[in-house]
């Protein structure tokens, strides 16, 4: 017989529905199998939702990507390691979003484990507008990010600012005695993200 091209596509037709057939009945037969298979698919999708706290857990503990511990530390009590000094850097990761002026006061506090330390961020709403931004912090390496202890930080809430408004944005910050001798030096950073809208949502909700 000739091959013709409806001929090549009835050959096809017809071997699709037998496929189709074929699963039908195998599904039909295997009906524990396919509510195993579905269950295995919703818990797998579980999972993944859990992986998110899972992840915050698991950098909280190791300071995984240098991210910090956002929660409010005490100074009091703490021994001072006076036989060695750490320098930090200070920095900005700027975000072309957000259209604030952004800067540290000091580029860098050299200071011993233990040591309390206050500096500061400048910042200035160069736009027309009221808004609000958010600062979150990273630092490096993030292995000493958990050594990292903040007693008093503008990242723990939002800060809002009016037209051509400025500020100094306080932080009080020591690092931990244990933190690893090796480590003469590191680098804190911040972004700021505009949270204008959900800020003003959040008032309205409120109000």
């Amino acid at each position: 017989m000739e091959l013709t091209a409806n001929n090549i596509f009835v050959c096809y037709a017809l071997s699709f529905c037998a496929i189709i057939f074929a699963l039908i009945l195998f599904f039909v037969k295997k009906q524990k199998l396919l509510r195993n298979l579905l269950l295995t698919i919703i818990g797998m999708a579980g999972f993944s939702f859990a992986l998110v706290p899972l992840y915050n857990v698991f950098c909280d503990v190791t300071g995984l990507n240098g991210k910090l511990d956002l929660t409010v530390q005490s100074a009091k009590n703490q021994h001072v390691d006076y036989s060695r000094t750490v320098t930090v850097e200070f920095v900005v990761n700027h975000n072309h979003e957000m259209p604030w002026e952004f800067k540290p006061k000091h580029k860098s506090l050299t200071l011993h484990p233990g040591q309390l330390a206050t500096t500061a961020y400048f910042a200035r709403n160069t736009t027309k507008r009221t808004m609000t931004a958010q600062a979150i912090p990273s630092i490096a390496p993030s292995r000493v990010s958990k050594f990292f202890k903040k007693t008093e930080c503008f990242c723990f809430s939002s800060q809002k600012l009016g037209p051509g408004e400025s500020a100094y944005l306080t932080l009080s910050f020591y690092l931990h005695p244990d933190i690893p001798k090796d480590v003469q030096r590191l680098t804190l950073a911040y972004t700021i993200f505009d949270v204008t809208q959900s800020d003003n949502q959040q008032e309205h909700d409120h109000g």
